[in-house]
C-alpha cells in the first residue's frame, strides 16, 4: 500500500489491523516498503490523543509523521498500549515482523525526486500535488465552509469560500506570511455550468520552509470570523467526533469552541512544532533510512 505521509490516511491503519490479526494467530508479517511521498524529514501538526484513536488515526503520531510504512510497522510492533497493537504482550513479544527495505531512497527525497510514476491512491489523491495539499487544506475544509479543489481539478490545492471574495481571501492569506507558501487565482472550465470555476491555488515555493499543516488551522480561525456564531460550537455530536478523530487534539477543539476567532493559532503551532521535534528524535530508533 502506498501511504501519503499523513496520519488520517487509512492505509497505515489497515496495515496495523493486519499485523494485529497475524500476530494474534502466530503468523509472520512481511511489509514491502514504499516511499513516504513527503519525504522522511517533514513532520508537523497535532499529535493524536489516545481517546480519539480510530480507523482514521491508529498511530499516536503528529498529523504529518515522516515515516515510511515499514517504519510505522516497526513503531507499531514496539509500542505498548495505548497506541500499540491490540494483542497480548506475550503475542507481541514473539511476533515476527520483516520489513523489506527500499533501495535508493533517503529521507530527504520527496516523491518528485524518486523517478517513480504516482498511481492515484484514491479518487481525490490523484497526483503528488494532492498528496502535498492533503495536510494543507484537508483539515481546514472540515465544517468551515471552505472547499478544496477548483471545479473538478486541483484537489486539496485549490481553496475558496462562497462568502469570501477571492481578492479578500488572497489578501488575508498572503498577510499570514506562511513559510514556503504562495497563492494565486486560477480558473478552470466547468462543463456543468458553462462558467469557469475560480479559486486560489496554494503554491509551495520553498519545500524546506513549508509547514504542511499550518494553513488548515488558519482556515479554521478565518471561518470563525465570518459571522456571530462559532461554527465549531454548533457541531453535532457526530460532527464533533469526526473533527476530533481527524485533528486529534481535544484541548485544541475546546480552545477553538471557547475562543473562536480570538484563538491564538500561532501558539498552538509553536506547541505542535516542539512536540513534533521531540517525536522525530524519539522515532529515529525505527528509521530504516537516513
Amino acid at each position: 500500500l502506498q501511504d501519503i505521509g499523513t496520519r488520517s490516511y487509512t492505509f497505515s491503519g489497515a496495515m496495523k489491523s493486519a499485523m494485529e490479526i497475524c500476530f494474534a494467530h502466530g503468523k509472520e508479517v512481511i511489509v514491502l516498503d514504499r516511499p513516504n511521498p513527503l519525504g522522511g524529514l517533514k513532520v508537523g501538526g497535532p499529535p493524536l490523543d489516545a481517546e480519539w484513536m480510530s480507523d482514521v488515526g491508529r498511530f499516536r503520531v503528529p498529523y504529518v509523521h515522516g515515516l515510511t510504512m515499514g517504519e510505522l510497522a516497526r513503531l507499531a510492533k514496539a509500542t505498548q498500549a495505548p497506541g500499540g497493537l491490540a494483542v497480548t504482550e506475550a503475542q507481541r513479544a514473539v511476533a515476527k515482523l520483516t520489513v523489506v527495505p527500499m533501495r535508493g531512497w533517503n529521507r530527504a527525497m520527496r516523491w518528485s525526486e524518486t523517478g517513480l510514476t504516482f498511481a492515484p491512491t484514491s479518487t481525490r489523491v490523484r497526483d503528488f500535488g494532492a498528496v502535498q495539499g492533503y495536510p494543507m487544506t484537508g483539515l481546514g475544509t472540515m465544517f468551515t465552509g471552505f472547499s478544496h479543489g477548483v471545479g473538478n481539478q486541483h484537489d486539496f490545492r485549490g481553496v475558496w469560500h462562497a462568502k469570501i471574495p477571492f481578492d479578500v481571501l488572497e489578501k488575508d492569506l498572503r498577510a499570514l506570511n506562511l513559510p514556503g507558501l504562495g497563492f494565486r487565482k486560477i480558473s478552470v472550465p466547468n462543463a456543468k455550468t458553462g462558467k469557469p470555476a475560480v479559486g486560489l491555488y496554494v503554491e509551495i515555493n520553498d519545500y524546506d520552509a513549508w509547514q504542511p499543516c499550518d494553513l488548515s488551522f488558519w482556515l479554521m480561525k478565518f471561518a470563525c470570523r465570518l459571522g456571530p456564531k462559532n461554527p465549531f460550537a454548533a457541531l453535532t455530536d457526530a460532527q464533533r467526533r469526526t473533527f476530533l478523530v481527524h485533528v486529534g487534539s481535544k484541548a485544541f477543539y475546546d480552545d477553538l469552541v471557547a475562543k473562536g476567532a480570538r484563538i491564538d493559532i500561532d501558539a498552538w503551532l509553536r506547541q505542535w512544532r516542539e512536540q513534533a521535534r521531540v517525536y522525530q528524535e524519539q522515532s529515529k530508533k525505527y528509521w530504516l533510512y537516513r
